[in-house]
């Protein structure tokens, strides 16, 4: 118990948050390198991680951009592809994959990604620091349990744990990150069993990293007591939340209709990064918010220097092609951060729009602030962490009842297509959870799927020498008795053995069938007809059309049962 709640957590933040640190320090040289050395790009910076008041609106070798993101593109995508596939593409969705699947992440895996997400980001291309450590903590997460050789479920609850240290730390949201570590891997289920220990895990991953960056939150704003919204700014968080639902789909779709040409093209997978990166970089040449991370934009909308709806609009189309373009074509990154961008850059758009176009005054910093996690929490699926989020992310709670109305219209209006595609809807979907839930899973399974269809029988006037022939012909160990295509009972070789042999060929099946027979519909669920056969002390049953034709259709036996469990594992 000591080691599981304890011990185990510990290790894992304190691992995840120097891992974070180390992350920080070589995307920012890696930063200095292409984007400011060679781009002349000294980006915004958010007040968290220095507020940097001397930026470049626009890169002073805008032209150069391009090709330092194609550079970054194909030194990871070769990094990837020849020491480690799975760090390639969205971070965060390798984890959820591997959780799932029971796959793999090595410690290697979590270097690779560390240096190849530095190298994305720090060339120009649209990506966000979060889902590169998440999958960067999951992988520490399953190493640590692989040393401590524990069993599958174990490390698959480690390299959760991880993942949320991960999100801990570089977001300095503690509370945050241990509860996305339970919510996502599924778009309508939570992993409750994670809780306590990700919550070790990611004060000390947070603790960590702070020592180094400062506990201070990621971005600054004034935002107003949440007495003075009123009911009308509650309205206009409801459209809020609406707009966000209908822009994550659309995001989320974009997202995938790239990522899918791109895995049509071609080529050697190690060249799509950089045609990707290049096209990132044509984007971000044109609109600079969608280079890099992209956050110190938002503390500048935060800041009150930036009130053009029309600018923030454009960027917000603009992070969404960029990340598309850059991770889509299988570079090395995160959703997470884009997402964010996106999802604040709207709310910042709506609220100077209504505010200068319709004269409703509204306060635009809580609505950037509410965008970014109504946004995130439409195409993640995630909406509970994102809530914590917002109080992590302001260092208050008096956005978190507007963030509530936004975030779940978002939520429940953004459709079933989430931008991590290995998430799955339930535990119940998951292959990491079939063995708790063996009669679940045969809830979800009907007869008609397993049953043995036309099966054979036999008329009622046939003798029962008749039926111990067709009985051994075939195999089986009983005989549905049928009056034209009607049920009238069922024989057993049980029943024939109670005739002496030397009178089975004088009697009729009629007269010591089992007229009492127990039937099933062919929608009835497998876990109905399991219990049955275990009440009943019985292995086989026929299927009916309807109880009230008692048309035979099929026969279930256990041995079928049996057959749908070992398919679904598989």
């Amino acid at each position: 118990m000591l080691r599981k709640y304890l011990l185990l957590p510990v290790l894992i933040g304190l691992f995840v948050g120097v891992a974070a640190i180390i992350f920080v320090e070589a995307l920012e040289l890696i930063t200095k390198i292409f984007l400011e050395g060679v781009v002349g790009y000294y980006q915004p910076l958010p007040a968290g991680e220095g507020h940097r008041e001397n930026f470049t609106p626009q890169p002073l070798h805008p032209y150069l951009l391009p090709f330092t993101v194609a550079l970054g593109g194909l030194i990871s995508g070769l990094l990837a592809y020849f020491l480690a596939p799975e760090s390639a593409g969205v971070g965060t969705d390798a984890a959820i994959r591997a959780y799932h699947y029971g796959e793999k992440l090595s410690l290697k895996s979590s270097i690779v990604k560390l240096i190849t997400s530095a190298i994305t980001i720090g060339t120009g291309g649209t990506s966000g620091r979060e889902g590169p450590i998440a999958l960067i903590g999951a992988g520490i997460g399953s190493s640590i349990a692989d040393w401590f050789k524990l069993r599958e479920s174990e490390r698959r609850k480690a390299l959760a744990i991880g993942l949320g240290a991960g999100v801990a730390a570089i977001f300095k949201a503690p509370l945050a990150g241990a509860i996305i570590s339970a919510e996502v891997f599924f778009k309508r289920d939570f992993y409750i069993e994670t809780m306590i220990p990700s919550f070790i895990a990611s004060v000390v991953s947070y603790s960590v990293f702070g020592s180094v960056y400062g506990f201070q939150p990621i971005f600054s704003a004034d935002i107003p007591p949440f007495r003075e919204v009123g009911f009308t700014g509650l309205l206009a968080y409801g459209v809020l939340g609406l707009i966000c639902a209908l822009f994550a789909r659309f995001y989320v779709n974009t997202f995938f209709l790239i990522s899918d040409t791109f895995k049509k093209l071609p080529l050697p997978e190690y060249i799509k990064p950089a045609i990707g990166g290049f096209i990132a970089g044509v984007i971000g040449m044109l609109i600079p918010v969608a280079i890099g991370n992209g956050y110190g934009w938002l503390q500048l909308i935060l800041d009150g220097k930036v009130n053009d709806y029309l600018f923030t609009l454009v960027g917000a189309f603009g992070v969404m092609l960029g990340v598309s373009f850059t991770i889509g074509s299988g570079g090395s990154g995160g959703v997470f951060g884009p997402s964010v961008m996106i999802g604040g850059l709207l709310g910042a758009s709506y609220s100077l729009f209504v505010k200068k176009e319709l004269g409703i005054s509204l306060h635009v910093p809580s609505f950037t602030i509410v965008g970014m996690v109504a946004l995130f929490a439409a195409a993640a699926k995630a909406p509970l962490s994102t809530l914590i989020l917002i109080a992590e992310m302001t260092g208050g709670y008096d956005l978190l009842v507007p963030a509530m109305i936004a975030v779940f219209i978002a939520y429940f209006l953004s459709g079933e297509r989430s931008i991590f595609p290995s998430q799955v809807n339930t535990r119940l979907d998951s292959p990491a959870h079939q063995e708790e839930f063996g009669l679940y899973i045969l809830e979800r399974l009907c007869v008609r799927d397993y049953m043995i269809p036309n099966p054979i029988t036999i008329h009622p006037g046939a003798t029962l020498q008749e039926a111990q022939n067709l009985l051994s012909e075939k195999l089986i160990g009983g005989l549905p008795v049928v009056n034209g295509k009607k049920l009238v009972g069922i024989i057993t070789k049980s029943d024939i053995a109670k005739v002496p042999p030397e009178k089975r060929s004088m009697v009729r099946v009629y007269e010591v069938m089992n007229r009492n027979v127990i039937t099933v519909r062919e929608e009835d669920s497998l876990s109905d007809v399991l219990r049955i056969m275990s009440t009943k002390g019985i292995g086989r049953l026929p299927v009916v059309k309807d109880l009230a034709s008692r048309e035979v259709v099929g026969i279930i036996t256990r041995a079928d049962i049996g057959r749908a469990i070992r398919e679904w594992k598989k």
